[in-house]
């Protein structure tokens, strides 16, 4: 009889998972016949199947020119951003499944299953790394900014592997907590798709396991790059040079918004040099966390990892607005403190910061201000996880805290 049970409740979630699953891939078609964008996504999509179904290198310049053609619909003009293939070769496999559809229209269809799924693991896990239990009305109003905020809205549009990542990061970081410390490192290996988003990340993780002597999170780091890295040589042997070529390359381009370009525009004779200092004081801050997080727990590193993530778009690269998905984490651990410390009083504050953030960047979107992502709102995101940091070591309390306890 149990097992009869068992069988059902199996074959009810299969069901179920099949049904979802067909109903997102449906939805998802229907708005991508309806709505332009996916580059993030054609470019490792027609890069691996241009080299699994003809064998052309990813990196070179007929598959540089097939990209460009699919999303500008013509060659590349100047001062528009060039879409070279900037994926090591050993992450760009990770595509292959999708380099198998024929039709872009299924294949980022699918994608997005993945990137709507992964969205949902990030946000659960991320109150779940903050320790925090919402109530389920404010659960559904966390989940309904997350999907609606702007830069969840921009990965989606153009098919951004940010929200994997950060799924496989603070997965990590949840494993890390349970004491699955390989499948931890094999999951943080998988994180350096968007390297200049996760960079940054993926060095504080790796120092962080240095001095807390998690040796077996750094072994599954190992071989989950060593079995990649092995099967891209296997694969293609050449392919670091050609694709350190297309990564200047893409570099050099200043098409997307960055700090650099945002301060030159603002003050053209002394912008640059603003721009540098802002890079240096970021890099200080970073060092400096480096340092304060050696030997500390979980929770600690968890805090760290998202003022990194607040911190990167000010080091003056190239920022586009669907990485700073990249940073809903940070505004989780925010809001739960808020929501946890000072009760009723906590709930409201949290609203109003939710409210604030997701009609701040969607005027933002409207008007232009290009300033907004990458100056204002990570400057303002790194002030509130300091104040997180400083209210949760700091014995006295703060005066909304005697407000709430009256």
């Amino acid at each position: 009889m149990r097992n009869t049970r068992n069988i059902f409740i199996i074959l009810a979630l299969l069901f179920l998972i099949t049904a979802v699953g067909g109903g997102l891939i449906w939805a998802n078609m229907n708005f991508i016949q309806h709505t332009p964008g996916g580059e993030e996504f054609i470019v490792p999509w027609k890069a691996i199947r241009n080299f699994s179904m003809e064998g052309i290198t990813p990196y070179g310049e007929l598959t540089t020119l097939n990209i460009q053609t699919m999303i500008y619909k013509r060659p590349l003009l100047p001062g528009q951003y060039p879409f070279r293939v900037n994926l090591p070769f050993f992450m760009l496999m990770l595509f292959l499944p999708f380099g198998w559809f024929s039709d872009l229209t299924i294949a980022r269809s699918i994608w997005m299953v993945f990137l709507e799924v992964g969205l949902i693991g990030v946000v659960l896990l991320s109150i779940r790394l903050a320790r925090w239990r919402p109530h389920w009305f404010f659960l559904v109003i966390i989940l309904l900014f997350s999907i609606f905020w702007l830069p969840t809205v921009a990965m989606f549009l153009t098919g951004s592997s940010i929200g994997l990542q950060a799924l496989v990061i603070f997965g990590a970081l949840r494993a890390l907590e349970l004491g699955s410390d390989e499948f931890a490192g094999s999951m943080a290996a998988l994180s350096l798709l968007n390297i200049e988003a996760t960079g940054a990340v993926f060095v504080v993780l790796v120092a962080w396991a240095f001095s807390t002597q998690r040796w077996r999170f750094l072994g599954g780091i190992g071989m989950m790059l060593a079995v990649l890295i092995g099967i891209s040589f296997l694969l293609m042997p050449l392919w670091p040079l050609p694709f350190f070529g297309a990564a200047f390359s893409n570099l050099q381009s200043s098409a997307l918004p960055s700090t650099y370009g945002l301060f030159v525009g603002w003050m053209p004779g002394i912008g640059k040099r603003l721009a540098q200092m802002l890079a240096v004081a970021a890099l200080a801050i970073f060092f400096l966390e480096l340092r304060a997080v050696r030997g500390k727990n979980v929770r600690w590193l968890f805090w760290t990892v998202c003022l990194i993530a607040a911190i990167t778009p000010l080091l003056g690269i190239s920022y586009p607005t669907g990485l700073l998905a990249f940073t809903l984490p940070g505004i989780l651990l925010v809001v739960s403190v808020m929501a946890q410390r000072w009760g009723g009083f906590g709930f409201g504050g949290s609203l109003i910061v939710l409210a604030g953030l997701f009609l701040g960047l969607w005027g933002a979107q409207e008007k232009g201000y290009t300033s907004v992502f990458v100056f204002f709102y990570p400057l303002t995101l790194v002030l509130l996880l300091y104040w997180v940091r400083w209210g949760a070591v700091r014995p006295l309390r703060l005066w909304a805290d005697e407000v709430t306890q009256r």
